[in-house]
């Protein structure tokens, strides 16, 4: 006896149409609304377990910051806070782009859009801030220091406010000069304070016919008598030009800029102290003026008669 196979279909037409229709759960779960909600789903559990991972990071950051900080700095609660809202909300917007990506969006365009409108309307704000962190969590300036700031003119004053986006300077007129952070750290700084000694100049000019050497001596003995000049042994006074009409003596000193007095009222003391002494050992502070030598008396008569007569003077 011989058998002959037969397919499934041929054994059980019915059960072989029932085999190939799908069901009604499976054409629900194949549908493409079901299919994009279950990735949205899957975008937001990937994005809040982001979230949670930046909430950590961000955590990090600000533990370590407060850990390398100076305690004395008293804007260190403004500059963790403003890293750690950065680094969290940084980490959010990548996550959110990758939620994004999960979900089937072109992300590439969404950055390209927010990157450019974000950086074109913040971007001197921003700007000032990341300069403003920079200040303060530095040490390169601190509230009361004296500097000198070459921006569009030079600004010489005391710190008094330093902000996450602007510096406040107290000039010598006693106005305020509000300065944006990116200035301070793109410009030229000279700083008075923030060093322990700084050197200056005294510049002074004495007649011709004057003992340098006894100038010299009157110049340092005086400048070496204030108690802001320290270590009074490397002051440096020396003949620095043979001007027109008189010889310029140079004097350089070392300044205690914390002794609560501005380099340029102490240059003044200087100079009004000197000029005293100056007077005190007749030694003559000329005016600017020319002087003509003539080899021959007779050049200067005949130089005299060919002036004009001066005109008398009236009341």
């Amino acid at each position: 006896m011989y058998f002959i196979p037969s397919s499934p279909t041929t054994m059980n037409p019915a059960l072989g149409q029932a085999a190939a229709q799908p069901t009604a759960i499976q054409s629900f779960l194949d549908s493409t609304i079901v299919s994009y909600g279950l990735k949205i789903l899957w975008a937001i559990a990937v994005i809040l377990l982001l979230l949670m991972i930046s909430k950590f990071i961000a955590n990090i950051v600000r533990k370590n910051i407060v850990k390398n900080a100076d305690p004395s700095n008293k804007h260190i609660d403004k500059i963790w806070k403003l890293i750690h809202d950065i680094t969290f909300y940084i980490l959010v917007i990548f996550s959110f782009f990758i939620g994004f990506e999960m979900m089937g969006f072109n992300v590439g365009l969404i950055v390209w859009g927010i990157s450019f409108w974000v950086g074109l309307a913040f971007k001197e704000i921003l700007g000032n801030m990341i300069a403003g962190i920079m200040i303060l969590y530095t040490k390169e300036f601190k509230l009361g220091d004296i500097i000198e700031v070459q921006a569009d003119q030079a600004y010489f004053g005391r710190i008094e406010e330093i902000t996450i986006r602007y510096t406040i300077i107290r000039t010598l007129d006693l106005r305020q000069v509000v300065l944006p952070n990116m200035t301070l750290i793109t410009v030229p700084i000279k700083t008075f304070s923030a060093e322990p000694l700084v050197k200056l100049i005294g510049l002074f000019g004495v007649s011709y016919d004057s003992d340098t050497a006894n100038v010299i001596e009157i110049v340092k003995t005086n400048i070496n008598s204030f108690d802001f000049v320290k270590e009074k042994n490397t002051t440096k006074v020396f003949v620095s030009n043979f001007a027109d009409s008189y010889i310029e003596i140079k004097a350089f000193f070392s300044f205690d800029p914390n002794c609560g007095l501005l380099p340029e009222f102490a240059i003044g003391d200087v100079n009004q102290r000197v000029a005293k002494a100056f007077d005190d050992n007749n030694i003559n502070i000329p005016f600017n003026m020319l002087t003509v030598n003539f080899d021959k008396t007779s050049d200067a008569q005949n130089l005299m008669k060919n002036l004009p007569p001066q005109q008398p003077l009236t009341s």
